[in-house]
């Protein structure tokens, strides 16, 4: 009796685990609750489509307000505003025309309001760091739109899966309004910041001061994973893309032999032992419970686990909340003992944008033109009194929005998870999308021109003689500039033979190119602004105006470029410092192309000695190396008379590309070398960001990956005493040397480990690498495999174009730096009118101070779209109300005016979403506002 009895005891101890009770202690540990926060993550094109996610999304909306409607203790995070969007163009009644289904949009409004659903304040997870500076600053417009139309609020943003992000960030979030930041970053390459998990969260603060409570979870499985990959929270709910349960899917040897609750208790003593390791000293902590495309569904899964883990656990207790919930606890009871940092770390992801170089090109021409065109038509509606054509420009940065989201790049996909029509489709659409921006904007530009300098009905135009013309070249930045010109042929078959500026009468020297385009310097074109030529041309074959030079050098005043006759750039020597800008003793030649095969270096072919053509004309000098039937087939060095850089024009070949593979590699990769005659003493980097310059690796956020960074414009090198700069259009990924294998491997020589993972601070020497294209020729489809790709960018063909800018100094000059990158990267545009406009030059937006920029002028945000039928179609609507936005960038305070093309009525201070006003601006003739230093103002001006 008594052995039956001890049998069976002994079949129920031996059963307990599968029943779910408790058997692993847990470690001792100051946290006492975990929030976890449910979310879905979307990308954009990593398994669909963008088309057929933003479809998706807007069905993911319907089914978190079905299910938060059914379930009373249901917590959920909207993790993007585009996803909100998507749904609202869906939630149209079917009997409507415009109307909105204002009762289902008031669901979804409630459940928002009441907190159960949190909503993100970003557009999306952004690549920040390869944003355009104006763009950036709108990464919240959308959610403000949603704040004021439905009176919903949110103080914090989420950004998922990007592993770091740039200094303007917390001036951006803190300036529209928010608060907190959450970022569940993924580190299946390298590191986020050593600050996570023990420093979190932790006041992450920008050079202009504002700072925002940041959270950052950071794993090699998602990091927004967590609660679900990698602390087992919900050990029921299976993976999406491997329809089996986390746990399984990374503890093979324990699957299925542990019950749920064991699965549980293994995770949260993993959460422990981390957080207890990295000395976390807060009793609570936060897991984001998040995959891709998840389903609010899931949420009842956790909701079953949770209850069974509190039923019978008192000493750590897991709470299903929203990240405000989280945060605002934690500042509450330790707001003020949470330390503050300031630093760079982007987690470089949009190195991924290399892999489809021309339409990242396009997508940094519209960073840059669409603000211009947006500034330009401001000073048309406000003088001409047409309405500004707000529904283009929306459309442009919702483009230039997809595209920069974490995922847009055209691209090869992930291995075995897309199929090949869909990655196709996604490829062609994202060309689509850029190749509308560049169209577009190119079109508002143009037509903006023509606009601001017609004349009206009332005034007297005289006819121009035969073989004149009006030319205007705009210059669409805020400071006025002398800068290159390129005006093509009015006609066919007319040769242009004399320039002459109207507002002085003087001819103006020029050079025609091999195209019969005529070159040439205009001087002082006023910021935002116009001047006037008169071009005379004769009915015959334009013949190029460039000679043929035997000398192997050209000069332009300040700087000389000396070539070898075997294609090597031996010498740029800048006159006015009296020094060498390269090295020609660097572990590369100066504009050299490296090849890697994956981490390895190899070697670029050249089957035919380079050959080196010299021409010289009236403005211009250019030096040609011709690469023949090479992967590099041309480089072209320019200088101008008077112009204070050296510009590079590199092209590659992708029909003449080796097919990747054969070393373990699913791509190669292609970059230019820029070695720098700069002492590696005390050297250090300076990277041109959107809003200011940060020095590294003095500014990186502690534990931040640093092999490289991605730059807006410019980028540069400095030792105190010499500084050089590289200013780049097409291109925007560096790698330091040290971090970049540049010496081929011997024949049957061990492979080292990645330089990536081994190189280090301080720099070797002054090498600055510019990643061109990272090429792949297969993908690994779901569903027909291994599959051949002659492009990921269809209908965009020919070479890749890679444009450079040179030039150098003694110490640092932040306002030269800038000026120069933007103008290199914003040339000076010329069109042909019907007639002169009446006054030869005229500027309409301005500054007095060098070290402040205009950003962009636009409508005010709420005056634009109204959503009502017009009861007077007849009459266009009108623009009073415009934002000004200005940039310090230099470090410094300073007062500012800016001169504007009307009278202004009234001025406040905004906050950067234009939702809250921060003061008036009693000084308004002329408009006079204190900036400190690196500070963002938005000025709300009302004209008369």
């Amino acid at each position: 009796m008594k052995t039956g009895v001890a049998v069976s005891i002994l079949a129920v101890l031996l059963a307990l685990p599968l029943l779910g009770f408790a058997q692993e202690k847990l470690p001792a540990s100051p946290i006492r609750t975990i929030y976890i926060t449910p979310t879905s993550h979307f990308d954009f094109g990593f398994v669909e489509p963008p088309e057929a996610v933003r479809e998706r999304a807007a069905r993911h909306i319907d089914e978190v307000i079905r299910v938060a409607e059914s379930d009373p203790n249901f917590r959920w995070t909207i993790e993007s505003v585009w996803q909100v969007n998507e749904w609202l163009k869906t939630a149209v009644k079917p009997s409507s025309v415009l109307p909105k289904d204002t009762e289902k949009i008031a669901r979804l409004m409630k459940l928002i309001k009441s907190g159960r659903v949190a909503l993100s304040m970003s557009w999306g997870s952004m690549h920040t760091d390869f944003m355009g500076e104006e763009e950036l600053n709108r990464l919240f417009y959308d959610y403000a739109r949603l704040e004021r139309t439905y009176g919903i609020h949110s103080e914090f943003a989420l950004m998922d899966d990007v592993p770091g992000h740039p200094t303007s960030i917390p001036s951006v979030l803190a300036g529209s309004g928010g608060k907190y930041l959450v970022v569940g970053a993924n580190t299946f390459i390298n590191n986020a910041t050593s600050l996570a998990p023990g420093n979190v969260p932790f006041y992450w603060q920008s050079p202009d001061g504002s700072k925002v409570l940041t959270w950052i979870t950071q794993s090699p499985r998602g990091g927004y994973t967590e609660a679900m990959t990698d602390f087992y929270l919900d050990p029921y709910s299976l993976d999406p893309y491997t329809a089996k349960t986390p746990f399984d899917m990374f503890n093979s040897d324990l699957a299925g032999k542990r019950a749920p609750l064991q699965i549980m208790e293994i995770g949260v003593k993993a959460l422990l032992d981390r957080y207890n390791k990295a000395g976390y000293e807060h009793d609570a902590v936060m897991a984001i419970y998040a995959h891709d495309f998840v389903e609010p569904q899931n949420v009842r899964n956790l909701e079953r686990a949770v209850r069974m883990w509190n039923a019978g656990h008192r000493t750590v207790q897991l709470k299903i909340a929203t990240p405000p919930e989280f945060l605002k606890y934690i500042e509450g009871k330790y707001g003020r003992d949470l330390p503050t940092f300031r630093g760079e770390w982007s987690g470089l992801w949009s190195e991924a944008k290399t892999q489809s170089p021309r339409i990242s090109a396009l997508a940094r021409y519209g960073h840059d033109h669409v603000p211009a065109a947006e500034s330009l038509w401001s000073a048309v509606a406000m003088t001409r009194r047409i309405p500004f054509p707000v529904g283009n420009t929306a459309e442009l940065y919702d483009l230039m929005f997809t595209y920069d989201e974490h995922s847009g790049a055209g691209n090869t996909g992930w291995p075995q998870l897309n199929n090949a029509a869909a990655l196709r489709e996604q490829n062609r659409q994202y060309v689509d999308y850029m190749t509308v921006v560049k169209a577009d904007v190119d079109r508002l530009l143009e037509t903006g021109v023509k606009t601001l300098v017609r004349p009206t009905r009332y005034d007297a135009v005289q006819p121009s003689s035969e073989g004149r013309w009006n030319a205007i070249v705009y210059n669409a930045l805020s400071f006025s500039r002398d800068d290159v010109v390129r005006l093509s042929q009015p006609q066919k078959n007319t040769t242009i033979t004399t320039i002459r500026d109207t507002s002085t009468g003087a001819s103006v020297p020029f050079d025609l190119d091999e195209k019969g385009n005529a070159v040439f310097v205009a001087g002082q074109v006023p910021a935002f602004g116009y001047k006037s030529f008169e071009v005379e041309t004769e009915p015959r074959a334009p013949v190029s105006t460039l000679k043929p030079s035997t000398t192997g050098e050209v000069k332009n005043g300040r700087f000389s470029i000396r070539i070898s006759k075997t294609g090597v750039i031996e010498s740029i020597f800048d006159s006015v410092s009296g020094r060498e800008l390269i090295n020609p003793k660097g572990e590369m030649a100066f504009n050299e192309l490296l090849r890697t095969e994956g981490s390895e270096a190899s070697r670029v072919i050249y089957p035919k000695m380079p050959t080196v053509t010299v021409k010289e004309g009236n403005v211009l000098s250019e030096i040609t190396i011709a690469r023949d039937r090479s992967v590099f087939p041309v480089t072209k060095l320019t200088v101008f008379k008077g112009i204070d850089r050296v510009e590079i024009h590199n092209e590659l070949d992708p029909a003449l590309m080796p097919f990747v593979g054969g070393d373990g590699n699913w791509s190669d990769s292609y970059y230019f070398a820029f070695p720098m005659n700069i002492d590696k003493e005390g050297l250090k980097v300076v990277r041109g960001g959107q809003k200011w310059f940060d020095t590294l690796p003095d500014d990186y956020l502690p534990g931040a990956r640093h092999d490289s960074v991605t730059t807006q414009h410019i980028i540069g090198l400095t030792n105190g005493s010499a500084t050089a700069l590289i200013a780049h259009r097409q291109a925007f990924y560096w790698v330091f040397p040290g971090f970049l294998s540049t010496k081929m491997r011997a024949a049957g020589a061990p492979k080292e480990f990645p330089a990536l993972y081994t190189g280090k601070f301080p720099l070797p020497e002054a090498t600055l690498y510019s990643r061109a294209i990272r090429h792949a020729s297969q993908a690994d489809t779901s569903d027909l495999g291994v599959l051949n790709m002659p492009t990921v960018e269809p209908g965009l063909r020919g070479n890749y174009v890679f444009e450079y800018a040179i030039t150098g100094g003694g110490k640092r000059d932040d306002v030269s730096a800038r000026r120069m990158a933007r103008a290199f990267n914003v040339p000076l545009t010329a069109e042909y009118v019907q007639s002169a406009p009446l006054r030869p030059m005229a500027g309409f937006f301005a500054v007095d101070q060098p070290n402040v920029e205009i950003v962009a002028v636009k409508p005010a945000t709420n005056n634009v779209v109204r959503g009502d039928v017009s009861a007077s179609p007849l009459d266009p609507p009108g623009n009073k109300a415009f934002i000004l936005r200005l940039q310090e960038f230099a470090g410094k305070t300073v007062k500012v005016a800016v001169k504007l093309p009307v009278r202004v009525r009234s001025a406040a201070l905004l906050n950067l979403t234009e939702q809250k006003v921060l003061g008036s601006l009693p000084s308004l003739d002329p408009l006079t506002i204190n900036l400190k230093p690196y500070e963002t103002a938005t000025i709300r001006i009302e004209i008369e």
